[in-house]
């Protein structure tokens, strides 16, 4: 996709480049077409009468000469803005990929995940309260598997996530492509509505080029489940039992 935007951008510029020196040889074919008109009027008769025609006639060929430079060169400053811009923008891009690849780096991976489920599920049972989970599966359209852009929509995933959670919410990478969210005090049904708000993120996450898809898994305290063990081994069952070393190492997970 970068490749083809490249592309047509060189095209345009081509088309641009083709369209300034076309206009330029237009100008310049009927300005001497019109200064060999001129010519015999002007310089045929040597009297000094005709000194305002030949004045005339050289500022004739100097406007022409000037207006075919600042053709030109609004058009070097057209380019070098365009690709000003596009530095900026490629800068700024850049930029929103390594703070989302950071992003996901700073969130707490599956051992904490674990010992925070554990502390959870004990406040549940001493409080009578409910407990929620849940683990989104993330799969990278196929577009999307180059590590810089990969890294980036699955940290724009988990920002999407984070911001629609309360702050006693809690958000995990379980495993590359997969992110857990602990809901203290949230039964079966908010869950429902949890997720729904999550929906609508990950779909404005993902954009119009659909970078990536996702399924969203659900398991409640008491109504699935009774024992901290049996939530644990829950979530394990939406996970990957293994994963290839090249994609833990990459952190991606792509789809065809």
């Amino acid at each position: 996709m970068e490749n083809q935007a490249r592309t047509e951008q060189a095209e345009i510029e081509s088309r641009e480049f083709h369209l300034m020196a076309f206009v330029c040889l237009a100008i310049v074919v009927l300005a001497f077409g019109l200064a060999l008109l001129m010519y015999p009027a002007v310089f045929a008769n040597q009297t000094s009468q005709h000194g305002a025609s030949r004045i005339a006639f050289f500022g004739f060929c100097a406007l022409a000469c000037l207006l075919v430079s600042y053709i030109v060169d609004r058009q070097v400053m057209i380019r070098r803005l365009r690709r000003q811009i596009a530095t900026d923008r490629l800068e700024a891009s850049e930029a929103l990929n390594r703070a989302s690849a950071e992003l996901l780096e700073t969130l707490p991976n599956f051992n904490t995940f674990e010992d925070r489920l554990a502390m959870e599920f004990r406040r549940a049972v001493t409080a009578n309260l409910s407990l929620s989970v849940l683990v989104i599966s993330i799969k990278l359209r196929s577009g999307f598997s180059e590590p810089s852009l990969a890294l980036s929509a699955l940290g724009d995933a988990a920002k999407s996530i984070s911001r629609r959670l309360r702050e006693q919410d809690s958000v995990y990478n379980l495993r590359p492509g997969y992110i857990g969210v602990i809901l203290p005090g949230v039964n079966h049904v908010v869950t429902k509505k949890v997720s729904t708000r999550l929906v609508e993120g990950l779909l404005d996450a993902a954009g119009a080029n659909n970078r990536f898809s996702f399924d969203i898994h659900s398991i409640s305290y008491p109504e699935q489940t009774s024992s901290a063990h049996d939530l644990e081994l829950a979530v394990c069952g939406f996970l990957p039992e293994d994963l290839p070393k090249e994609m833990l190492a990459s952190g991606l997970k792509t789809e065809a």
